[in-house]
């Protein structure tokens, strides 16, 4: 994996402000500019685990959602459905609270993409607690 083709492939995919920045071997930090409602940025890394490559938020989501929810009220009613129904359509595992999908056929970019909408559809839990 070349690292400025797969920033190539996130710009030409995702966005032109996209980057990477290398955090050790085989570590980057993916940085976008899609921002929680509060205003704070996704946290997205890419690893690679063994031979394959993934896209991973470190639990940073959750943790930043319980800032507003409970954590116990990620697991039922509409939050429920709304979180579920996200890593199902966009392919994303709840790895113990840490979001994470990995790479098919190198389609970094399709990967960052999904990654990023999967993201972005959970914050919504956060608009339902304020009704």
């Amino acid at each position: 994996m070349e690292p400025a083709i797969v920033e190539k492939q996130f710009r030409d995919t995702v966005c032109e402000q996209v980057r990477l920045q290398p955090e050790g071997m085989n570590r980057y930090r993916v940085f976008t500019p899609f921002r929680f409602e509060d205003g704070d940025h996704l946290v997205i890394v890419l690893r690679q685990e063994g031979d394959r490559w993934l896209l991973t938020d470190e639990g940073h989501t959750y943790m930043h959602l319980t800032y507003e929810v409970e954590e116990a009220d990620f697991e039922r009613g509409t939050r429920q459905q709304i979180i579920t129904n996200a890593l199902t359509l966009f392919s994303v595992r709840d790895a113990k609270g840490e979001l994470m999908m990995t790479i098919q056929e190198n389609q970094f970019g399709n990967a960052l993409y999904s990654f990023v909408q999967a993201l972005l559809k959970i914050s919504d839990v956060t608009f339902i607690s304020r009704e």
